[in-house]
């Protein structure tokens, strides 16, 4: 009988290990999302507007490229755009392919959301300590939240915090949403989906980004 209890109890452990059940820690998280260099998929925007009649949303979608290099969102509704932030500048193109190159330091809060996306993806915890006060919560059933207050004042008068949300198991961990939350009351919600990992980017998307 001893033996079948210390078979079941071990059974049981392992399971218990295995489903996740101990909790997830934010260096595991990104240990794990550091293993893709390269995360693509379908993003949906949502741009909630608090005015004196009420909240407005405005919506938009496309699709994304993550990575150490920094981000880029391609949006196809309602009008076609594409924007490259990384952590030294931001290049707008519109729908006939004029570009606009902005210098990261004149828009602090975009080039912010760039290192830190970066700064996850390459399980750059340092970084991240530096720029933001760094909460994390495993929030149960293979869930993880990630609360990002920054440090900089000059980021802090238009962004009050960051919250990165995904789901992990013992192996693989995915980002699933981000959610700005500016100091005007107003907030951008990202949704993501259709994710996939190549193991790097393509020609043109380094020149897109200025990998060389």
């Amino acid at each position: 009988m001893k033996k079948i209890g210390k078979t079941l109890f071990a059974i049981f452990t392992a399971a218990f290990i295995s489903s996740g059940l101990y909790g997830a820690s934010i260096e595991q998280i990104c240990n794990q999302l550091a293993a893709h260099p390269v995360t693509k998929g379908d993003f949906v925007q949502v741009k909630t507007i608090t005015t004196a009649k009420g909240a407005r949303e405005l919506k938009s979608n496309g699709t994304f490229i993550f990575g150490v290099d920094g981000i880029m969102w391609n949006t196809l509704k309602p009008f076609p755009s594409k924007m490259v932030v990384t952590k030294n500048r931001i290049i707008q193109t519109d729908a006939k392919g004029n570009e606009n190159i902005i210098d990261g330091t004149d828009n602090p809060t975009f080039a912010s959301v760039a290192s830190t996306i970066s700064a996850v993806f390459s399980n750059d915890l340092t970084l991240l300590n530096q720029n933001f006060d760094v909460s994390f919560t495993d929030k149960g059933n293979g869930a993880w939240e990630m609360k990002l207050v920054p440090k900089d004042s000059t980021i802090t008068s238009v962004m009050g915090s960051l919250v990165v949300g995904g789901s992990y198991t013992s192996t693989v961990s995915s980002l699933d949403s981000i959610v700005m939350y500016e100091t005007s009351d107003n907030k951008i919600t990202y949704n993501f989906t259709n994710q996939t990992y190549p193991k790097e980017l393509s020609t043109d998307e380094k020149n897109l980004f200025g990998v060389r």
